[in-house]
């Protein structure tokens, strides 16, 4: 069976994964993409910090919006 945290990585894994597609360069691309799957393929929960920086990628690659001031 597999752990909460596990799905929760490979979920975060697969957003950057998917986001990876909006870079031009090929090459940065590439390399995203197979650091991501290798990691993909090690079913074990990243641990706290690792999981935070690829938190971090997602939300470098795709910035939402600033909430309005108020």
């Amino acid at each position: 069976m597999t752990s909460p945290n596990v799905c929760s990585d490979i979920a975060v894994l697969k957003e950057i994964h998917e986001l990876t597609g909006r870079i031009s360069d090929q090459r940065i691309q590439t390399i995203l993409r197979s650091v991501i799957d290798a990691v993909a393929l090690n079913p074990q929960p990243l641990p706290p910090r690792a999981h935070e920086l690829l938190q971090a990628v997602v939300n470098a690659l795709n910035p939402q919006p600033l909430p309005l001031a108020r």
